[in-house]
């Protein structure tokens, strides 16, 4: 059985502004074991690039703030590294590709520069062995043609951008790859073939993968369990067959039912009703009341726990209680049910 690689624990980052505190991620248990591709999905909004910075230690503070919880990589915490002991954990152990590469790319220097100093950062090589190892690793990614590391980010194409940023992202065989919508700006032909590398990429190094999309499509065909964020919150997690076959939360059911799919007939496609709250005025209770066609009265009053279902299937839904009358008894006063 694998063993655990990351773990988020009660984890908070909130940022404090002006006009209030913004509960980004709040209070969040996320897990991944090594050679494991999970999906992180949501709405925007819903706290999935922070969740992902947060793990990164890129989150600005200020005016973000850890409020609570921890982020274990590897069984240390890293909500507790310095500076430089994060410059050696990026890259080595965890690293990023972002949604749109030409954003993270340095558009005045070439290719090769720009790999060699990231390689000779934590590896202790020379210009020349660096160079042959960035020409190496863009080969697995497959970029084999002469002269592509003297080129420069706007002569590739967007496709052949997001393999230089794999290609980055590999080359010091982190543990952990964190993906952040990373096929949002490719046409479809190009989101396959990344996604095909990424699969292989997973395969032959053992590399666990945290995916952020809000693509349903992308973690059906990639991923072994999926994560459903809401509000700042995990509102569902099971494994991916399972998420589509037999969904609990009412958020996760509506995301699925705003899939078209080619055997319905001609109708209006379907879409949940209204938007993600606002991260600084939560309703009370549940924070997909709002929009929730199911909703209870108890939904309005308390915040539903995370209750364990089947097989590791866990739901952020008072309907999915095991005793609706305890539930019930709840608002007037006695012990809400374990989770």
């Amino acid at each position: 059985m694998a063993e655990t690689l990351l773990e988020l624990s009660r984890f908070k980052m909130h940022f404090h502004t002006d006009k209030g505190v913004v509960k980004a991620v709040d209070g969040v248990d996320i897990t991944v074991d090594e050679g494991e591709i999970v999906g992180l999905v949501g709405e925007s909004g819903c706290g999935k690039s922070v969740t992902s910075l947060s793990v990164m230690g890129l989150v600005p503070q200020p005016p973000g703030k850890v409020e609570g919880g921890s982020i274990k990589l590897s069984g240390r915490d890293l909500t507790r590294l310095k500076r430089k002991e994060w410059q050696r954990v990026r890259g080595n152990e965890v690293a990023m590709i972002f949604q749109e590469p030409m954003t993270s790319l340095n558009p005045v220097f070439t290719l090769g520069n720009q790999m060699v100093e990231a390689i000779r950062q934590h590896k202790e090589i020379n210009k020349k062995e660096a160079r042959q190892l960035a020409r190496e690793t863009l080969q697995e990614v497959g970029i084999s043609r002469d002269g592509i590391l003297d080129e420069y980010p706007h002569q590739l194409s967007g496709g052949m951008r997001q393999r230089v940023m794999i290609a980055m992202a590999m080359v010091c065989r982190p543990k952990l790859l964190i993906a952040d919508e990373p096929t949002t700006a490719l046409d479809v032909t190009i989101q396959a073939q990344i996604l095909d590398l990424m699969r292989r990429l997973n395969r032959e190094t053992n590399t666990a993968i945290l995916m952020i999309t809000h693509d349903l499509g992308v973690v059906a065909e990639m991923c072994d369990r999926i994560i459903v964020m809401y509000a700042g919150q995990v509102v569902e997690e099971t494994d991916a067959r399972r998420l589509f076959r037999n969904p609990q939360h009412p958020y996760t059911i509506g995301l699925l039912k705003s899939i078209p799919q080619l055997d319905r007939r001609l109708e209006r496609l379907y879409s949940i009703p209204g938007n993600v709250p606002n991260p600084r005025q939560m309703p009370s209770g549940c924070r997909f009341v709002p929009r929730c066609e199911h909703a209870l009265d108890i939904c309005r009053e308390k915040e539903p726990p995370l209750f364990s279902l089947e097989d590791g299937h866990t739901s952020r839904c008072w309907l999915n209680a095991e005793e609706k009358e305890e539930a019930d008894r709840d608002t007037t006063g006695n012990t809400a049910p374990s989770s």
